[in-house]
């Protein structure tokens, strides 16, 4: 009788502990959405604005009718019928919004922060608390964009492709080197010796990408498309929904007469095994969507571009970006235990990952099984790429597209094992393939036509910035200026006007954002230092990644003539 009683007291007590515990989590998943609308989101201020709604429709919309419109009873009704229409539009989008949002946010657990999703086990319900995954979820909840991504990816058919993707590495100055191209519209407004010259100027107007992250490093920088942020989604005909609008680009330079580019800066695509096969699809001549032609579909201009992109490969000393790789992702985990993500998805990515030290992080880079998982992502897309393919017809470096290919399996994303096994892969190879793959799907002659005069990289396809170039005006001016050079002379080919015409403005702009003042101004993201201090690389740990990085060293000042 006694057990009887207890049983039945503990199962009060648990059904009692639950209550409070949903009313806790549901005090704090509103305190995320109202912190979430204050910080600016779309998606939570709609879902604030719902109450509202129902309080007008109820209460005010009657009585504005009765004052207003007494004795017309279709414009009471009318009034009535819109209102209803605003309440279910705003229920839709909220029903849609937070749907995406769970499923991002699950994604991003697992594949972006290599843990598991937080749950509530059954020793959980012993005392009242709040659901272990609110904290992280509140978290995605004031930085990821629902809403703006469905509308971008509706909209994705109206859009151009970027004309700079710039590659990375991590930790190499990608997000600084974003900034002074972000700056170039800043830079070329007309002076006023050419306003009263009269001459005929344009301004250079640059527009970044969308980015799915509210965060003020990542935000106005890139898009993390290809590596799989989207649910895993890399068809690369949608890579475009990340860009402005067609009309915006028809608006700047047909009406206003200036020069428009946009450009891509994700600094994971260097090291993306699958990145490079995905981009160089997007440019190619066929893309098919469940065996449809969208290049028939859409009449899209971009269907039968030419010519690729002009790519920019980031580098600096190895030994120190993978140093600084090291610290800037020990300090990414300390993020994610702070949001209450401490259980590792070992089952997905391995039960060595994270590794312990940053030697121990080199060793896992070169383990047969990253080495294996790097080799079955890249042949998920190399079948994409084929050099002179038979039934391309008179485009012979065309590009073919694998139907299987719009998803990333998990294993695969953002980078197969975790972002620490980066570690130690250098940058001549994964340069070199880029170059490889851009050469098999466009040739050799496009990557002649593209290179400007006086350029020294032998990598066709590639423009190559070490970090160093970065820290001084004039250096970063020498750097740009090739950039730049290819950026006009590819967009002018279909232009009225010349290269001769737009370049002394692009000239212009880049010495305004080139001055030492402003460059040193300009830094982004730096480095910081450990939040665990324990995990400091030793001078043993650093000799071997000196050994380790001998070998690229050298290939990579071979690249670079040096």
């Amino acid at each position: 009788m006694n057990s009887v009683l207890l049983r039945t007291r503990r199962k009060g007590c648990m059904y009692i502990n639950q209550s409070i515990s949903y009313m806790l989590t549901a005090r704090e998943l509103l305190y995320g959405i109202f912190i979430a609308a204050k910080s600016g989101g779309t998606l939570p201020r709609l879902t604030l604005m719902l109450p509202t709604q129902f309080m007008v429709h109820r209460f005010e919309l009657p009585l504005v009718a009765t004052l207003l419109f007494t004795k017309d009873e279709r414009i009471t009704l009318l009034l009535s019928t819109v209102s209803r229409f605003f309440i279910w539009a705003n229920i839709v989008l909220n029903a849609l919004g937070y749907t995406l949002l769970v499923l991002l946010y699950r994604h991003s657990v697992q594949t972006i922060f290599n843990r598991k999703v937080p749950t509530m086990r059954v020793h959980d319900w012993n005392q009242p608390r709040c659901h272990p995954a609110i904290q992280s979820f509140n978290v995605h909840l004031l930085m990821l964009r629902p809403l703006e991504i469905m509308f971008r990816f509706l909209t994705a058919p109206l859009r151009v492709l970027p004309d700079v993707i710039i590659l990375g590495e991590t930790r190499c100055g990608t997000t600084t080197l974003c900034g002074h191209i972000a700056s170039l519209s800043l830079g070329s407004v007309l002076s006023n010796e050419s306003r009263q010259k009269g001459i005929n100027a344009a301004k250079i107007k640059v527009y970044p990408p969308f980015c799915p992250w509210e965060h003020p490093e990542l935000d106005h920088k890139e898009s993390f498309y290809f590596v799989g942020h989207y649910l895993g989604f890399v068809h690369p005909y949608f890579y475009r929904m990340a860009f402005p609008l067609k009309i915006t680009r028809w608006w700047e330079e047909k009406l206003l007469g200036n020069f428009f580019f946009t450009f891509d800066g994700c600094a994971q695509y260097l090291n993306s095994p699958t990145a490079p096969y995905l981009i160089a699809r997007a440019y190619g001549h066929r893309n098919k969507i469940n065996g449809k032609d969208v290049c028939n579909k859409y009449q899209s201009t971009e269907c039968n571009e030419r010519y690729p992109p002009i790519l920019v490969a980031c580098t600096r000393n190895p030994v120190d970006q993978a140093v600084s790789w090291w610290k800037y992702e020990n300090n990414a985990i300390s993020w994610g235990e702070t949001m209450g993500l401490n259980e590792w998805n070992s089952d997905l990515r391995s039960i060595k990952y994270p590794p312990k030290s940053i030697g121990d992080a080199l060793y896992y880079s070169k383990s047969e099984f990253v080495l294996n998982a790097y080799s079955d992502a890249e042949s998920l897309v190399g079948s994409l790429i084929h050099q002179r393919c038979s039934d391309c017809g008179e485009n012979h470096n065309a590009v073919q597209l694998n139907e299987s290919t719009n998803r990333l399996p998990p294993w695969a994303m953002t980078w197969p094992c975790g972002q620490m096994s980066t570690i130690g892969r250098g940058f001549s190879s994964n340069i070199q393939r880029y170059n490889n793959v851009f050469k098999a799907a466009f040739g050799s002659n496009v990557g002649d036509e593209l290179t400007s005069e006086g350029k020294q990289n032998p990598i066709e396809y590639v423009h190559i910035v070490p970090l160093e170039s970065q820290t001084n005006g004039t250096w970063l001016r020498e750097s740009l200026r090739p950039i730049l050079s290819d950026v006009v002379r590819r967009s002018t080919r279909q232009r009225k006007r010349s290269y001769s015409f737009f370049m002394p403005h692009m000239d212009s702009a880049v010495d305004r954002v080139c001055s030492d003042s402003n460059n040193i101004m300009s830094w982004r993201n730096t480095g910081v230092k450990l939040t665990n201090p324990a995990l400091e690389p030793s001078d043993a740990e650093l000799a071997l990644l000196h050994r380790h990085f001998g070998d690229d060293d050298k290939e990579m000042n071979r690249i670079m003539k040096r």
